[in-house]
């Protein structure tokens, strides 16, 4: 897999969009403004702004399109760089130590973390676009503005121990921070990269909960209730998507295994659509996005950092492989 991920997020965000539009327009009959709809997300999914200028929303095309836009131009700038590091295997290395521990090796250049920084905030925000236009129906839905800052509602989750037992264990869990060294370059701080790490994990949980909940979950409970139960329709539903969630994480680099995603999605998902209570998303994406910025937050900044060298690479620096080190869901895997 290539850390230059940027390609390969756009493909996978296409196959879901992909996805959703099948899911939209599975009935056989579809009204003029289901099929306007379709129009307006395909335009936006291509060029940000374009879908939501077409429906007269400009509020959410400077908005949404002009933070898309400025994201893209930042991942193209970093990504253009002779410096710009590709391959997964240049970045990271596990070694095998002596007393059965395992040593993770990070090798970032600015360029690098910022590029692959910037296209994971691109993705995400076009995650919260299509999750916007289907659940409006490409209509005005100011609703999305507050679910964008889901994880600062803590009025709305302050009191539910499913927020409070996830975020309490990933901060208070052990981590061998001392056990992984990033390899940075002289002008990327260990500040820099933890206000940069923020943002984007913060929106990693708004996007993906938007995308895998939001709308994933939701169409396949409204496919299967048309022949199933409530119940049966509920945890099909829960654990389809779930799937999905899992095979979109591959387990190299930053990113969880898929069978750790998978059980996180069932989680995320039974949050979302409880058996008692309506579709709600404030709770998942708190969860999702306090537990990914604690988890990277700790991990930098408990973490050994020394000076990359010119040119040095996880690939150059004569490592062994080992175990591999999955810090959004913080698991270590043996291979």
């Amino acid at each position: 897999m290539r850390l230059k991920s940027f390609p390969l997020k756009v493909f996978i965000c296409k196959g879901f969009a992909g996805f959703f539009l099948l899911m939209l327009i599975s009935g056989p009959i579809r009204a003029a403004g289901d099929w306007a709809c379709v129009g307006y997300t395909l335009a936006e999914s291509v060029f940000p702004g374009l879908g939501y200028g077409l429906m007269g929303d400009f509020d959410k095309m400077l908005i949404f399109g002009g933070l898309r836009w400025s994201a893209l131009s930042k991942y193209n700038e970093y990504s253009k760089s002779p410096h710009y590091q590709e391959e997964i295997s240049d970045i990271y290395k596990e070694t095998e130590l002596e007393n059965e521990k395992t040593r993770t090796d990070i090798y970032y250049s600015k360029e690098t973390f910022y590029g692959s920084s910037y296209a994971s905030i691109y993705s995400n925000l076009t995650y919260v676009t299509f999750y916007d236009l289907y659940d409006g129906n490409c209509e005005e839905n100011p609703k999305t503005y507050g679910l964008v800052f889901s994880p600062f509602r803590i009025w709305d989750y302050g009191m539910e121990p499913t927020f409070w037992a996830p975020t309490i264990y990933v901060a208070a869990r052990p981590m061998d921070g001392g056990l992984v060294n990033y390899h940075v370059d002289q002008d990327l701080s260990r500040d820099q990269m933890l206000r940069q790490s923020f943002l984007q994990y913060q929106l990693v949980g708004i996007g993906e909960e938007m995308l895998f909940r939001g709308v994933i979950q939701r169409s396949l409970f409204n496919l299967y209730s048309k022949g199933f139960s409530k119940g049966f329709s509920r945890w099909s539903s829960i654990l389809t998507a779930s799937a999905l969630f899992g095979a979109a994480h591959t387990g190299q680099g930053f990113t969880a295994t898929p069978a750790a995603a998978f059980i996180m999605g069932v989680y995320f998902g039974w949050l979302y659509h409880p058996a008692d209570g309506e579709f709600n998303l404030v709770e998942p994406i708190a969860v999702h996005s306090w537990w990914d910025t604690i988890l990277v937050h700790r991990m930098i900044s408990e973490s050994q950092f020394t000076e990359r060298s010119e040119g040095e690479t996880a690939k150059n620096a004569n490592l062994s492989t080992g175990s591999r080190f999955y810090p959004l869901f913080g698991l270590r895997v043996r291979f």
